[in-house]
């Protein structure tokens, strides 16, 4: 395995006697060196691995050195010479052709590579990339771009994600030696407290819908928690009104471009496709309907006949339980809109419509649902995100059980009522009290008080 090492001035070149360049004797200049790294796999050329900037000679042959035991030993990254801007997006590309995210991942992906990773780190060669440069890049990104909102901790924690995401992908192709986003320090990123309407506030809500046309898809999200996109993408084959029960198997999902035709008309749908659920525990979901739910959904069902059948050979039918009159897939941000007007007229305070997931979660808690059965049916990959988004909602629910808990073991404390075993429902019951009483002595013809005065028990 060839290498040399070689400076480089401003002075004018000399050679030996023999034709050999020589070194520059001057304390100035640059020091480099190149190994033939192999040939390229693909045209078959000769690779070479460059390398300068060192002060010294002896520098230039310890990189060298390290970059011939890589080498051997198999750890070299050859990077082609890509930089990092380049790098990204082809990562991205071939993550979602292969199918290993999904197209909103894949969304979030482009915006963070777009909006904060190139403009701090593409201009690197891969194989330059340091945790210097990854440990500097989330102090850029909070002091975001001129003339625009300045990113949260928690933007800033999901734009390093993507890059350590992207960089893994980098490191099991061997184009870099190692994940330069690792072990980086990131700015805290307190999870926001949801604050959705109280219960008399939904019912003032959902009271003031009357006959909207969406408001059964507010009823729907409203009493099960169902996303925005999961509840557009319900299909009627997954609703099953006898048993009061559906199944979450799809969501309707805004793409930016590239949507691909829908599978049940064939045409493509601006700006929305369908797709699995968000996480794969949402997939192939049970959700249980209430009496009240499942009456809203048969009246829907009803109405929506009357337009399929007003609309004849025009209406195309992709068995969305909420679709546009002509049967196709509801535009989720026209949703959204028509929420947040719909609460502005009703006089409420301005919440998200995602907001009215995070009401049916806050409710089942204060029913005293169990928060595993909570994090199950709203479809959360695990029971510790429902925990850590709903934990200043657990604090009544977690003293009663505390007290309830504590009221099961029989206790005898001096001065207070000790309590008898649980009865047959479970609950505790106090122990009978010695027939005693309490009599205030006081001066004749006055009230008698209890302050500074002393008490005298007698038995009957």
């Amino acid at each position: 395995m060839k290498g040399s090492v070689f400076k480089r001035c401003t002075c004018p070149s000399k050679y030996g006697k023999s034709g050999k360049k020589l070194a520059c004797k001057k304390d100035h200049g640059s020091w480099y060196f190149a190994v033939d790294i192999g040939r390229d796999p693909t045209t078959g050329k000769r690779l070479q691995h460059k390398e300068g900037g060192f002060r010294t000679e002896a520098e230039a042959e310890e990189a060298m050195a390290a970059t011939i035991t890589a080498l051997t030993d198999g750890t070299y990254a050859y990077d082609g010479g890509i930089t990092v801007g380049v790098f990204l997006p082809t990562w991205i590309e071939d993550q979602v052709s292969s199918g290993r995210i999904r197209v909103t991942t894949a969304r979030g992906y482009c915006q963070h590579i777009r909006d904060h990773l190139i403009p701090h780190l593409g201009h690197l060669r891969l194989r330059d990339l340091r945790t210097s440069h990854v440990t500097t890049m989330p102090r850029a990104v909070a002091k975001g771009q001129p003339d625009t909102p300045t990113p949260s901790g928690a933007t800033v924690r999901r734009v390093h994600s993507t890059l350590r995401s992207a960089l893994a992908s980098a490191l099991r192709q061997q184009l870099v030696s190692h994940n330069a986003a690792v072990n980086v320090e990131l700015p805290a990123a307190p999870r926001t407290k949801v604050r959705p309407w109280e219960p008399a506030e939904l019912g003032t809500f959902l009271d003031s819908l009357g006959g909207h046309r969406l408001a059964p898809l507010f009823e729907l999200i409203a009493a099960t928690g169902l996303r925005r996109g999961e509840a557009c993408g319900l299909r009627w084959s997954d609703v099953d009104l006898a048993r009061g029960v559906l199944v979450v198997r799809q969501q309707l999902v805004q793409v930016a471009s590239g949507a691909p035709p829908c599978p049940s008309c064939g045409k493509i749908h601006a700006g929305h496709t369908f797709g699995p659920p968000k996480t794969a525990s949402g997939e192939a979901g049970m959700v249980e309907l209430d009496g009240g739910t499942a009456g809203v959904l048969l009246a829907h069902r009803l109405t929506q006949d009357i337009e399929r059948a007003e609309w004849g050979d025009a209406y195309t039918d992709h068995d969305l339980v909420f679709a546009r009159e002509d049967g196709n897939p509801l535009p989720l941000d026209a949703v959204t809109k028509t929420f947040t007007d719909l609460a502005e007229r009703a006089g409420l305070r301005r919440v998200r419509l995602h907001d009215l997931r995070h009401g049916a979660a806050s409710l089942m808690l204060a029913a005293g649902v169990d928060l595993a059965l909570v994090s199950k049916r709203l479809g959360h990959s695990s029971v510790a995100i429902t925990a850590d988004t709903y934990s200043h909602l657990l604090e009544g629910v977690g003293r009663e059980a505390a007290e309830r808990a504590a009221a099961l073991v029989p206790r005898n404390r001096g001065d207070q009522p000790a309590t008898n075993p649980p009865d047959s429902a479970g609950v505790p019951t106090p122990r009978k009290e010695e027939n005693t009483r309490s009599e205030v002595v006081g001066p004749r013809g006055i009230e008698p008080r209890t302050r500074g005065l002393k008490v005298r028990c007698s038995a009957d």
